[in-house]
């Protein structure tokens, strides 16, 4: 009885891990299903609008395995929550009741709850990380398959110059001529941007910025030469999919991340070489590209065209409103998820739903609606990541700091080698979406940057030894 209980708990504990690669792989995909639209001065507005999404409902199913696979194991250690990642569970508990607080106070109540239930969500995954075994180059592979399927879509829609409708995939329809889609405006045209399977191009840059780090990190620690072949062919079909998003924001974090990462990977002689062919595949490609599309890259570079310039007076008018709406909220803020009728209802001149946009800027945006008490938490669940990675230890001699003796030696073992890549990577991928959140809000607004957002926090905490 015993053997068949534990050989049906090996084929759950397979299957759990194989459905969380697969929901690693659909992440990208925003199929859902509307059951309230929200309205804004009785206009449709997509920030009070209710949904559920397709791989929302992946992600319970894996939570619901991933309970019963824990409560069934008979060792004790085993249903119990790692200890290691206390600090984030007390953090994040304070953090939901902060949330839950400002439903007395809010505009919409239920959109309060709506997006307390999308953090919990999140909290789950991040919590069925660190307690759950599985492996983080089968991980990184189911990464890197749904960014290479977004590359191929961005360059087939920047190439064709539209966005097809399909409700299946999740996918709106976009045109260069209708107002409101993202273009370059470049002499009399409009130069649509690449979206792949999301609602603006800029969050599809900082997925494929996440994705390249990924790549790397799988390069790096290839074994086989049919890896490496498949791996290398990736670069240059993520790189073009991330060009034609032409995100701003994407590339600054990527370039910030990646300094990160060559301060450690020069360290290592024999890593270095792949890090110089790295680097020297994504100055041909851009350039090359850069060369085909100088216009776009100067219109984006300089800000001088006019929409860049009504961009960017917009990002200023987004900042002063949230200054104007902390201003009296500091305190208490307006509400979870209530930012947009917060600011509707605050100043007296009335415009159209479209207009009214959240600042983009995460940390003003938390602090303007969860007041001070809730910026506060969420600064120390940020702080209480950074000084994890201060006291990282790959193993109990060598710490952090010890890495940069390490490394200088050759004939790492393997094991060292792959913890510390990884570690490496998921570090540079946590700080590149610590700069995202400073010029965007995706991460704090819709469901599949709430849901990235704990991802990489939890494959970051579980690199640093809180996970198992």
């Amino acid at each position: 009885i015993k053997v068949e209980y534990n050989k049906t708990m090996a084929k759950l504990a397979k299957t759990i891990e194989y459905l969380f690669y697969l929901f690693i792989f659909l992440l990208p995909w925003q199929t859902r299903w509307i059951w309230d639209y929200g309205k804004l001065g009785g206009e449709f507005s997509q920030y009070l609008t209710f949904c559920l999404y397709g791989t929302e409902i992946l992600l319970l199913m894996l939570l619901f395995l991933g309970l019963i696979y824990k409560f069934r194991k008979t060792e004790v250690e085993s249903i119990l929550l790692n200890y290691k990642a206390l600090d984030f569970y007390i953090l994040f508990l304070l953090f939901v009741i902060v949330c839950a607080f400002t439903y007395f106070w809010a505009g919409n109540k239920d959109v309060v709850l709506y997006f307390i239930i999308k953090i919990l969500e999140g909290f789950a995954l991040f919590m069925f990380i660190i307690n759950f075994r599985f492996n983080l180059n089968n991980f990184g592979l189911a990464f890197l398959l749904g960014g290479i399927g977004q590359a191929i879509l961005a360059v087939y829609q920047f190439l064709s110059q539209k966005v097809f409708a399909c409700k299946w995939l999740g996918l709106a329809e976009q045109l260069p001529q209708t107002l409101g889609s993202a273009v370059i405006e470049s002499g009399n045209q409009r130069i649509l941007r690449a979206y792949g399977a999301f609602s603006h191009p800029n969050i599809l840059g900082g997925y494929l910025a996440i994705t390249l780090i990924i790549l790397l990190v799988l390069i790096l620690l290839a074994e086989t030469k049919k890896q490496r072949i498949f791996y290398w062919l990736s670069l240059p079909i993520i790189l073009s999919g991330l060009f034609f998003t032409f995100s701003k924001s994407a590339f600054l974090a990527l370039a910030i991340a990646f300094i990160f990462l060559i301060i450690f990977i020069l360290l290592s002689k024999e890593k270095k070489k792949i890090l110089t062919k790295f680097i020297l595949i994504i100055f041909v490609t851009l350039a090359i590209l850069s060369l085909f599309y100088k216009d776009l890259v100067f219109t984006r570079l300089k800000g001088e065209q006019r929409l860049e310039i009504k961009s960017s007076q917009e990002r200023i008018l987004y900042w002063e409103q949230a200054k104007s709406l902390l201003k009296e909220n500091w305190l208490q803020g307006v509400g979870l998820g209530n930012y947009t009728l917060a600011v509707y209802n605050h100043f007296p001149e009335k415009q159209a739903a479209w207009f009214y946009q959240p600042v983009h800027n995460v940390y003003l945006l938390i602090f303007t609606e969860t007041g001070l008490a809730g910026f506060f938490i969420f600064l120390l669940i940020i702080l209480e990541g950074l000084r994890k990675l201060y006291h990282f230890q790959i193993d109990k001699s060598i710490n952090l700091l010890g890495l940069f003796k390490k490394f200088n030696f050759a004939g790492i073992h393997t094991f060292y080698q792959e913890r510390f890549y990884w570690f490496l990577g998921l570090t540079a991928i946590w700080l590149l979406v610590l700069v995202i959140m400073a010029f965007d809000h995706y991460f704090w607004t819709q469901y599949f940057g709430i849901i990235l957002w704990w991802l990489c926090l939890g494959m970051f905490v579980k690199t640093m030894g809180g996970g198992r």
